[in-house]
């Protein structure tokens, strides 16, 4: 993978920090805590004590669609742990800044107000930290995600934006 490939790769991945975040959030609410398994107890008689029962168990079906979740949950968070060591690379406090900033989904017209600086001052320090990220990452191999295929990126715009299925048909 190109260091321009990586550095977009990184920009889309800052720019779905907080999706990223929000569906971690979602994903274990209804892993661990959201539906409840546990077989009824509930004591019946007279001829619905007599009718067949249902399944208590879980589909195949359901079963895949949590596997699939699971993996969705861990993909994003290794990517949003990646996001947050890669602060620690920056060492300029103004660096550091735009980076939070960026991760918080802020404009760059909202960050270059906040930081007193112009739009296009803004750019280029977005330009520098993809840069040096990106650098530091592949010489101390500190941020081994920054080479994961394309085709994660694919599926994570996809999900993001609901056109799961447009995006598997045009690949």
């Amino acid at each position: 993978m190109t260091i321009q490939m990586m550095k977009w790769q990184l920009e889309e991945w800052i720019r779905d920090y907080k999706f990223m975040l929000r569906e971690i959030k979602r994903l274990d609410k209804i892993l661990n805590g959201g539906f409840c398994r546990e077989p009824k107890l509930t004591a019946t008689y007279g001829i619905e004590a007599s009718l067949p029962k249902g399944s208590s168990g879980i589909s195949q079906a359901e079963l895949d669609q949590e596997e699939e979740r699971e993996q969705r949950m861990k993909r994003y968070q290794e990517v949003t742990k990646t996001l947050q060591k890669a602060s620690s690379l920056l060492y300029a406090e103004k660096f550091r800044i735009v980076y939070d900033c960026m991760l918080e989904g802020m404009s760059y017209r909202a960050i270059a107000r906040h930081m007193g600086v112009s739009r296009d001052t803004v750019h280029s320090m977005k330009e520098n930290i993809l840069e040096i990220i990106v650098r530091k990452g592949q010489e101390d191999h500190s941020l081994p995600l920054l080479k994961l295929d394309k085709d994660s990126n694919v599926e994570l715009r996809a999900s993001r934006t609901g056109e799961a299925h447009s995006a598997v048909s045009n690949l």
